[in-house]
């Protein structure tokens, strides 16, 4: 029996939410009904596939239940924003606050499934892409060395996370060693496999288990994925890592072993329509790198 699709309604008008949950229900939906955006804050999970959320609700607007589902959803959940406000400037305001669609009251019924089937397209499309990274990978698909993923994996990731349409940001983060050579020519290629895997399980610590791709792009440069990240909480993410790797401790031959990476972050928008997206999106992040090992590495540049 196929699973069926949740759909999220915060709605605080009774007869409206009534009527909208009956169509959905209707229609084959999984609905979980709140009448208020706290109410909706608590029903929201990772299972939720679309949502159909009223802007203006007492206590918590639709704008801050968007940004909850956003965040627990790792951006995989459609949000379609429900308004009374036409104006141009409230559209903008509702897909910049991350809206992925809007209606306008008073909402028509025939719109409002057709909206929410297109939404239903996208949203099983990512939830099933995510639940595909997240199962365990073969052997063959790690790194050795690092027991990160490798760059076929990455590449092929980047390929899916970056093809239209999109309904969230797709972040990445291009990692570098500093002076590893250096390392390896004063110390030895054993004490630089043990600076590549101590630094790769930094990054493993760091970044968000079963979302988060993390693989060895070549050499001493490490690549993460950060699907549904914004450039804000990426460079945050970014800040970190290159923190735990610079509280790395590493001794060889009784002297310590400084080790510390240089980050470069990009990230690609939903509405962006580049050729190939996948290479623009490491392009930025090469380039943010290059900033950050010219400014005297072990630092950010986004």
């Amino acid at each position: 029996m196929a699973e069926r699709t949740t759909v999220l309604l915060a709605e605080d008008d009774v007869s409206s939410r009534r009527i909208m949950a009956h169509l959905l229900e209707r229609s084959g939906y999984e609905v979980r009904v709140a009448q208020d955006g706290r109410e909706a804050l608590e029903l929201i999970g990772p299972d939720v596939h679309v949502a159909l959320i009223d802007w203006m609700m007492p206590g918590v607007d639709g704008v801050e239940v968007c940004r909850r589902l956003k965040e627990v959803t790792g951006g995989r959940a459609y949000a379609i924003m429900v308004t009374a406000k036409a104006e141009k400037s409230d559209i903008v305001h509702a897909l910049d606050a991350g809206a992925d669609d809007y209606m306008t009251k008073p909402v028509d019924h025939a719109e409002l499934l057709a909206r929410v089937r297109a939404a239903e397209r996208v949203a099983v499309r990512e939830h099933r892409l995510a639940q595909a990274w997240v199962q365990a990978r073969s052997e063959a698909d790690r790194d050795a060395l690092t027991g990160l993923y490798t760059r076929r994996v990455f590449d092929e990731a980047l390929a899916e996370l970056t093809v239209k349409p999109r309904s969230a940001p797709v972040a990445l983060l291009m990692i570098d060693l500093d002076h590893f050579k250096r390392i390896n020519d004063t110390h030895g290629h054993r004490v630089g496999d043990e600076v590549l895997r101590a630094a790769a399980e930094a990054i493993r610590s760091e970044v968000r288990s079963g979302t988060d791709i993390a693989a060895r792009y070549g050499g001493e440069e490490i690549a993460v994925i950060a699907p549904a990240a914004e450039i804000g909480g990426a460079e945050e993410l970014a800040e970190r890592i290159r923190a735990r790797v610079e509280e790395l401790r590493l001794v060889a031959g009784g002297t310590l072993v400084a080790v510390t990476v240089s980050v470069g972050v990009a990230a690609l928008q939903p509405h962006e329509s580049e050729h190939d997206p996948a290479r623009t999106l490491v392009e930025r992040a090469d380039a943010r790198l290059y900033e950050a090992k010219g400014a005297g590495r072990n630092q950010v540049a986004a």
